[in-house]
């Protein structure tokens, strides 16, 4: 079995945190921190960064050169997740066209550079509502469907994106319900255990 087609990090922001990470690049070129497994650090190559409540628009692509553990000298103090260090940086302004990035995705990064970009009235439309929107009702508005029960985001995900693999065990099932009920992405979710899995078979 083939390693899955995976080389790119998707990882959501606030309007916020746009303007003050994203925007201009640090002068240390450091982005995260998430605990990611060593393993899949190994195929990382690429970030794209989404813009919470912009409608789906990625905003920025890097280059990744090496991850490492989070440095509180960096301001980061959770030293047991990983930052990444990148060689160079591209504003790109596209909508994504997977479910809605909570946390992080994985995908291809040849599936999201062929993409169409935006045009500027469009972009400036969609930064205008990342800015304007305030994310904390919006997480909690559950009447509107855009949170659903940490099962049924695995199971529509796991149906939409991995409908060729084996379904989990039960047991196995409840910890993944577990991590998202706990506030993990479900599509990241999934993608870490299908590509352990993947991983397992090539030993």
């Amino acid at each position: 079995m083939s390693v899955m087609p995976i080389d790119s990090l998707i990882y959501s922001v606030t309007y916020e945190n746009y303007q003050k990470n994203i925007l201009q690049d640090k002068i240390n070129k450091t982005q995260g921190a998430w605990k990611i497994s060593d393993q899949m650090l190994h195929h990382l190559q690429y970030a794209y960064v989404y813009l919470k409540d912009s409608d789906g628009m990625i905003v920025k692509r890097y280059e990744i050169d090496t991850f490492e553990k989070a440095d509180p000298s960096k301001g980061y103090e959770e030293q047991d997740k990983y930052c990444f260090i990148f060689k160079s940086s591209k504003d790109v302004f596209f909508e994504y066209p997977y479910s809605r990035v909570q946390a992080r995705h994985y995908r291809l990064s040849s599936e999201l550079d062929n993409l169409p970009s935006l045009n500027e009235s469009e972009i400036g439309s969609r930064l205008n509502k990342s800015k304007n929107i305030d994310s904390e009702p919006s997480r909690k508005s559950k009447g509107s469907g855009v949170l659903e029960p940490a099962k049924e985001q695995l199971v529509k995900i796991r149906n939409e994106k991995f409908n060729d693999r084996p379904m989990p065990s039960a047991e196995i099932a409840r910890g993944l319900i577990t991590r998202v009920e706990a506030g993990e992405d479900a599509d990241a979710v999934l993608t870490e255990y299908y590509f352990s899995l993947t991983k397992d078979k090539l030993k």
